[in-house]
Formats: structure tokens, C-alpha cells, sequence
């Protein structure tokens, strides 16, 4: 639940103000969960926890983290269309070809820019990404969501039912301080989570915080691991950069 103090009032998001009320669910639209086809006649999809939509200028993306496609094929990643009749997969990726130390290189992209022109209706389910949040003090900072499919949460029942149910879970934080990895940022939950939150990487994070007098949000990164208590995620400038350089490749 947002804070009570903040009901009252709108949000800014993306130059649009919205009522506080029901904000938080607004905000959880911009999460998918990752899945992978599989050839295989019963189990036709995998679930590989949480993925980020953006889109960013003219292209439509996919971030995940690495470690989650561990062991499979980039090719198999797609998108469930909302009824779960199709899976559409990605046209490419982008990825680095080795680990460093930071999560910045856990990254993956994967571009859905074609077939999002081709499934018009997939288009809704990617946040529009135009700007990356102002430095915020703690005392600016509203909250923070991170949004999610954890694991737990998810009814794989295929061999019996043919029935793939799916829940996402919102996760309220503030700020909790800077790792030594300057690509990522710390979040504390505001209550300890009762639920296992593994599958929650991959999944997006979004900020509220001071822009004057008026609450603003805005994309602030994906989730890389997440405990009950704590989150980490990946600061979307490092992924806005990402995506920078794969414009000015395709460009130049």
C-alpha cells in the first residue's frame, strides 16, 4: 500500500499525473515474466523468474539478468501474448561475452522492436523509458517498488492441467545505501517479505520521490537478487547506457 499521507495526491509519470490510489498496481504493469519455449509437446513453456519491458526511443526491449538463462538458448526467450495462445519471441540480444565484477554485466537485452510492430497489442506492455530519476536524498525519496514473479507465487500445472497461472507481487522499499558495486543500489523492504522472493530477478523497479512539490516517478532499474529483507537493483543509467550503445551501433 502507498503511504497514507501521499492518497491524497498525484504522480507525475512520464508528464502525466495520476491519483496516488492505486498507483502501486499502475506501476506493477511494467513487469513480465521470463519464459523460454520448449520443444517439447506437453511442457511447451519454462519459467526462468522476471523480465523488465521497456521501450526506449523507436525500440521495444526485454532486460534480464544473465545468470537467469543459465544452460539455455537466447533464441527460446519470448513473450506470452496476453491469452496465452502465442509466444513471440525476440528478433536479438545483446549481452556481454564475459563476467566482470560488476552486475552491470549481468545484463541482457533482448529486442522486441519487430515483432511488437507485428503484435501491435504487446506494445501497451512496454514502459516507455525517457528519463532516468535525479540524485534523491533519503528524505526525497517517497518509496520505491520492485515488482516481480517470484517463483513460489507461479501454478506451473502442464502435464495434467495444461494450466500456466501466473502472480506478481509488489514490494514496497526505501533506500538502504550504496554497495561497493556502484552499478547497483541497496533497498530495504518496508516490512519483512513472507514469501520466497526467488524468481524476483529480472523484474523492474520504479521510484517516487520529491521533483519540487510534486511526486514523481520514475523507471529506477531491474532487480538482480532479492532477499526478504533486501533487494538489489540495477541502476536503469547503466541500462539506459546499454541501450545507447546499441542504438549508436546500429546507427553508425
Amino acid at each position: 500500500m502507498i503511504q497514507r499521507d501521499l492518497l491524497s495526491s498525484s504522480i507525475d509519470l512520464n508528464g502525466l499525473l495520476y491519483p496516488a490510489r492505486g498507483f502501486d498496481s499502475l506501476l506493477a504493469r511494467y513487469v513480465e515474466i521470463l519464459t523460454l519455449y520448449n520443444d517439447d509437446p506437453i511442457f511447451k513453456v519454462s519459467i526462468r523468474g522476471s523480465a523488465t519491458p521497456l521501450r526506449y526511443k523507436n525500440r521495444f526491449v526485454l532486460a534480464c539478468c544473465l545468470h537467469q538463462l543459465a544452460d539455455r538458448d537466447f533464441t527460446e526467450v519470448g513473450i506470452l501474448k496476453s491469452d496465452g495462445s502465442n509466444l513471440v519471441t525476440s528478433a536479438g540480444v545483446r549481452h556481454f561475452t564475459s563476467r566482470t565484477e560488476s552486475d552491470f554485466s549481468d545484463l541482457v537485452i533482448f529486442d522486441f522492436t519487430e515483432p511488437c510492430l507485428e503484435h501491435v497489442d504487446l506494445q501497451s506492455r512496454f514502459f516507455h523509458f525517457r528519463q532516468i530519476p535525479p540524485d534523491a536524498l533519503n528524505t526525497e525519496t517517497i518509496f520505491v517498488q520492485a515488482n516481480g514473479y517470484p517463483s513460489s507465487a507461479q501454478d506451473y500445472e502442464l502435464q495434467d492441467k495444461n494450466h500456466l497461472g501466473l502472480r506478481k507481487r509488489m514490494v514496497l522499499c526505501g533506500l538502504d545505501g550504496q554497495p561497493s558495486d556502484n552499478a547497483l543500489i541497496r533497498l530495504k523492504t518496508h516490512s519483512t517479505l513472507d514469501f520466497d522472493p526467488d524468481g524476483m530477478s529480472g523484474g523492474s523497479a520504479f521510484t517516487v520521490q520529491l521533483s519540487g512539490q510534486q511526486p514523481t516517478a520514475y523507471f529506477a532499474g531491474m532487480i538482480v537478487r532479492a532477499g526478504r529483507s533486501h533487494v538489489h537493483i540495477l541502476k536503469s543509467g547503466y541500462i539506459k547506457a546499454l541501450l545507447d550503445e546499441i542504438d549508436e551501433g546500429e546507427r553508425g
